[in-house]
């Protein structure tokens, strides 16, 4: 038997008491940036706050640009077309020069009572 699972909702503790707050009006100030008004849920409590939900950069490109909205990639080299694969920016080092070499000797021991 599949256990439902309820969405998850973000919450936000009362900064005095720590308790639930619950977002009680919301308001779209700009396309980016909306406003929350929050209740703490303790009544002995009673704080009102107000948030600020801001969107502040793009992971993914939209497919259906707002043409008003200005938002910073959050990495630069996500959209940006690469000449070659990323592995190959490194050098060839110095010693790789294609030719087998000898294999390394071992430390060797000296027997100092001769």
């Amino acid at each position: 038997m599949k256990k439902t699972q309820r969405p998850r909702i973000p919450s936000i503790s009362c900064p005095h008491c720590g308790a639930r707050s619950i977002v009680r009006h919301s308001e779209q100030v700009t396309p980016i940036y909306r406003e929350l008004r929050l209740n703490c849920d303790d009544d002995r409590c009673g704080h009102t706050f107000l948030i600020g939900l801001s969107i502040i950069r793009t992971i993914r490109p939209s497919a259906r640009p707002n043409p008003t909205v200005q938002l910073p990639f959050a990495n630069p080299n996500l959209c940006a077309p690469r000449s070659r694969p990323a592995n190959d920016d490194a050098p060839t080092p110095a010693n790789d020069d294609d030719q087998p070499r000898a294999p390394a000797a071992g430390p060797s021991i000296m027997n100092e009572s001769g």
